[in-house]
């Protein structure tokens, strides 16, 4: 017989949401459930902490949606600095690499503002799976261009645990410099389906998959999108992204068969 206790332990499940992975709240991200950040009557997705892909496949697009919030859900401004906040409770495999990254073309290419690698979530290796950090400050660069239209993407892969590549996307407006450009590293895909680079589980080798965000190519955004840095430029130090922790040269870590070279958005979407 179904008990009361039971009911009590559902109703509380689906009043608080199931968050089996790890999921941002802040700012609000598309289809967040039981989110008051967000737009009410925005459509929500139960399974938000699922990951979009895994090496041998894709099972949701960029973003988990190309479909818009209703409104925007925070604005910034350029020169500052946002703080991004997770879901607890989620399952923190390990750590792994994170990015933070803006988007001036709905979601199609995406920039790195910040780095967090090898121990996202955490204070350094671990194999556990309850996450120690739970927020990131995120520096703005001065120079973002102004945009009434940008996506804000926290991506992660996983140090432990299936090969996946997790993916939450926020609607926000920029302010910023009207005209203006930015440069820098574009975002990593990685465990999303055939064609991208498949970053192997770390087993305590935390160097797995550095070699591939280190390649990662500079773009340069604004208001209409984003296009490659002028031949022989390069990223000026006031428009690096920022990293939690150095990135000191490793070999290559990718898996068999793939390229060194980092496969990254835009990538075939369905």
């Amino acid at each position: 017989m179904f008990s009361k206790l039971n009911l009590g332990v559902l109703v509380t499940l689906f009043a608080t949401g199931v968050y089996s992975h790890m999921a941002m709240i802040k700012p609000c991200p598309r289809l967040s459930p039981n989110n008051s950040l967000c737009p009410a009557g925005d459509p929500v997705d139960y399974d938000i902490a699922k990951p979009i892909g895994t090496s041998s496949g894709v099972g949701q697009p960029l973003c988990k949606t190309d479909k818009k919030s209703s409104k925007n859900v925070e604005t910034w401004t350029a020169g500052s600095t946002v703080t991004v906040k997770f879901q607890p409770g989620g399952a923190a495999h390990s750590g792994g690499h994170c990015q933070f990254a803006l988007s001036y073309d709905g979601g199609k290419t995406f920039v790195v503002l910040k780095d967090v690698l090898r121990y996202c979530f955490f204070k350094g290796q671990t194999s556990g799976n309850n996450a120690e950090v739970l927020s990131y400050d995120i520096p703005l660069p001065s120079n973002l261009p102004s945009s009434n239209s940008a996506v804000f993407a926290w991506t992660w892969i996983n140090a432990s645990g299936n090969r996946e590549y997790y993916m939450n996307c926020a609607d926000i407006a920029i302010k910023g410099v009207d005209g203006g450009s930015y440069t820098g590293k574009k975002l990593l895909i990685a465990n999303y389906g055939p064609g991208t680079p498949v970053v192997a589980e770390f087993n305590g080798n935390y160097e797995n998959g550095v070699d591939l965000l280190n390649s990662r190519p500079s773009i340069t955004v604004n208001a209409g999108g984003a296009s490659p840095p002028p031949a022989g430029s390069s990223t000026s130090a006031s428009t690096k992204a920022a990293t939690s922790t150095p990135v000191s040269p490793s070999k290559s870590t990718s898996s068999p068969g793939t390229s060194a070279s980092a496969e990254c958005c835009a990538c075939p979407c369905k």
